[in-house]
């Protein structure tokens, strides 16, 4: 008996551990979305929200829904989870579950040169053609930050978010 509490608890504090860290993630979300800046040009209906999507399922996607109605740079925002690609072009920042690794090429591709912002905790995900890969070291959360991409798509960094980050400036991988 004293067995299973002890796994119990271990159990417990590893479950708490993860929704905890799938927490920071979604703070880290917010603040990537709050330093960077999007072209000015975009149509009616993307300025009058910020729209954070996301694709796939993993404890982050289901924390994404506690940013829904904060208002960042005076606009609400907004969090859609997508099934496709085809729903994409309403995106301002796009997460992508490592769910949806066998696809990521075809996501990617779908939004290549068009200003959303893209995230993820895939394994070389910036090296792909992502913009900023979220990472573990030891204890820490840490983001890589592919700039070719994120220029390449028309987005502006802010240098405090950079200096925070690993840059890497690889064209992404074919």
């Amino acid at each position: 008996m004293v067995m299973f509490s002890l796994f119990a608890m271990t159990t417990s504090a590893a479950q708490d551990s993860e929704l905890e860290a799938a927490l920071l993630k979604t703070v880290f979300i917010y603040n990537f979305a709050k330093f960077t800046r999007w072209p000015e040009n975009q149509p009616k209906t993307i300025q009058d929200a910020l729209t954070i999507c996301s694709i796939g399922e993993d404890n982050l996607t289901n924390n994404l829904p506690k940013l829904a109605g904060r208002v960042l740079r005076g606009k609400p925002i907004k969090i859609v989870k997508v099934n496709d690609e085809s729903d994409l072009s309403i995106c301002h920042v796009l997460y992508l579950a490592e769910s949806t690794q066998s696809r990521i090429q075809e996501v990617l591709q779908s939004i290549k040169m068009k200003p959303v912002l893209t995230i993820s905790e895939m394994d070389r995900f910036s090296q792909y053609g992502g913009m900023i890969e979220l990472t573990q070291d030891r204890d820490k959360l840490r983001f890589i930050i592919n700039l070719n991409n994120t220029q390449s798509s028309g987005l502006r960094l802010s240098s405090r978010l950079l200096d925070l980050a690993t840059i890497i400036n690889d064209e992404a991988e074919q």
